[in-house]
């Protein structure tokens, strides 16, 4: 739906922004201490090149034309017949195939009217909920209810300023995190940052091998590939990788994408050899990551949230964090059957499902998880 006529309250100025002007709300966003890396219009471009589905980008300004708030949404397609469960019904959500998103406003009382413009755009469409990702654990809006559900914990190290240690956890453990970063280092894994496209191309299955893995449709090698061209000049991303070295020939064997925004940096996707799990590569990464975080000036390091089936995956990321923040997806109509969280995140450890998906080849998995992103 495009709003062709702007709605004012007390003042102040509801509006879409066109498609092509991304630099007001970029200035506004990399001003905001809220932001993410996923309020860029980079990311936007990067979401509407998976699905082919229309960004809208929502906007507030006061009487003198100054943006005071954002709110990016986008449209989802949706699977017929209610397949996929709640994740996979038609919505205009703020951000699909994203962690986080929501508004960034300047107070509550904007982002509150933000919130309200958006449910009244999905009331005008039949069929269609407005979903919400953020860690408010309050959004107020003034004619309806918006439904919020607890959706996951999401894990964070607080880096200190450099240089000052980092310690992870109590001495036992962060001793135990040292010792896994020097057996990767004794047994020849290094680190490095990757500087050419054809070492994103050659660390892609070990990420699609590692998402089949935990039952998860990967994202195109093409979703990658876009993010490497419109996030990695500006600074926004980089894909360090953990080398192996045997008798002069170097093997990568783990490799995590990383995005660097705001006083975060965030590890967004990762792809490992279970062959060489042993050597500790992901620990070498998160080590080595971390302090290079310090050294560039950055606050924190979010390793992103785990579903509540993955259990040792949530307790591999604990032993790295100290902080942990509680992340809600808000909706609007209240998707039929949603009671609670559990709906939101249906596990699928020990079924029939996880065991079928992980004999499946990995090029078919690519290959469903392609399309359906462009659903999601």
């Amino acid at each position: 739906m495009i709003i062709e006529q702007p709605e004012k309250v007390n003042a102040l100025t509801i509006s879409s922004l066109p498609e092509n002007d991304n630099v007001s709300w970029d200035e506004f966003v990399y001003d905001h201490p809220d932001a993410s890396v996923y309020h860029l219009s980079e990311w936007f471009n990067i979401l509407q090149k998976e699905s082919k589905q229309k960004i809208l980008k929502l906007v507030c300004k006061d009487e003198g034309g100054k943006i005071v708030g954002v709110f990016p949404l986008q449209y989802t397609k949706g699977f017929p017949f209610r397949l996929g469960g709640v994740p996979g019904i038609k919505r205009l959500s703020s951000l699909p195939r994203t962690p986080i998103g929501g508004p960034l406003a300047m107070d509550e009382n904007i982002a509150g009217l933000l919130v309200q413009k958006a449910v009244d755009i999905v009331k005008e469409i039949e069929g269609r909920h407005l979903q919400i990702k953020t860690f408010s654990p309050q959004l107020k809006i003034e004619k309806d209810q918006l439904h919020k559900f607890l959706w996951r914990e999401i894990y964070i190290t607080e880096i200190p300023e450099y240089p000052k240690e980092i310690r992870f956890g109590d001495s036992r453990n962060h001793a135990a995190i040292k010792r896994a970063m020097k057996k990767a280092l004794k047994n020849n894994v290094h680190f490095r940052e990757a500087t050419d496209i054809n070492e994103l191309k050659e660390w892609y299955p070990l990420y699609s091998d590692t998402m089949r893995f935990h039952v998860t449709p990967a994202r195109s090698y093409s979703f990658f590939k876009n993010i490497w061209e419109l996030m990695k000049p500006k600074g926004l991303m980089s894909l360090v990788l953990a080398e192996l070295e045997t008798n002069g020939i170097k093997q990568i064997i783990a490799g995590s994408v990383l995005f660097r925004f705001n006083d975060t940096v965030t590890y967004a996707f990762n792809g490992s050899s279970r062959n060489h799990f042993e050597l500790r590569p992901n620990d070498l990464l998160h080590w080595q990551a971390i302090h290079d975080a310090q050294k560039m000036g950055f606050k924190y390091y979010d390793l992103g949230e785990v579903s509540k089936d993955h259990l040792s995956l949530a307790a591999y990321k604990k032993k790295w964090a100290s902080l942990i923040k509680e992340m809600y997806h808000y909706y609007y109509p209240k998707p039929e059957g949603l009671e609670n969280e559990k709906e939101l995140d249906a596990g699928t450890s020990g079924n029939l499902k996880q065991i079928i998906w992980q004999t499946l080849p990995l090029k078919v998995t690519e290959i469903i998880g392609d399309r359906t992103y462009k659903y999601l």
